[in-house]
């Protein structure tokens, strides 16, 4: 698995705290990962399959199917993924306040939620997405 991570120079560090990107990595003996809540807000892009499943956390099977370029809002409690779609994921986590020059939008309006990129961008999401896609891997 490759995982590398970027930590941004002026200007943007003043609003982004790293980039990263995940590539190889194969699920263990769980299928669902649960992720614990920070208060953050993450920029997230699945790179294999255009799509991102968020499952409810009282019943793992029902979940919400999402495009694979999604803003994930600063929750309080914890969600549940799908590790098979973590194959080759890249990301933004931004810092406290961070994201509001991006998303023009309170960050109390995206608490608890996972938002399609697209809903928040329009069709500038699917280009971003298309572009990372045509783009080289990182290298060590």
């Amino acid at each position: 698995m490759q995982s590398f991570t970027h930590f941004p120079h002026p200007p943007l560090n003043k609003f982004v705290d790293l980039l990263w990107f995940y590539d190889g990595y194969s699920p263990g003996p769980h299928s669902k990962e649960r992720l614990m809540p920070d208060g953050s807000i993450e920029l997230v892009i699945n790179l294999k399959q255009d799509e991102a499943r968020i499952y409810d956390r009282e019943n793992l099977d029902q979940y919400t199917r999402l495009p694979g370029a999604l803003l994930c809002g600063p929750h309080s409690s914890f969600f549940v993924i799908d590790t098979a779609q973590q194959a080759s994921v890249i990301g933004i986590h931004f810092k406290p306040g961070g994201a509001f020059p991006f998303f023009k939008m309170p960050a109390c309006e995206l608490h608890n939620l996972h938002v399609s990129l697209e809903d928040l961008w329009g069709h500038e999401a699917g280009l971003l997405r298309e572009r990372l896609l045509e783009a080289q891997p990182p290298l060590k």
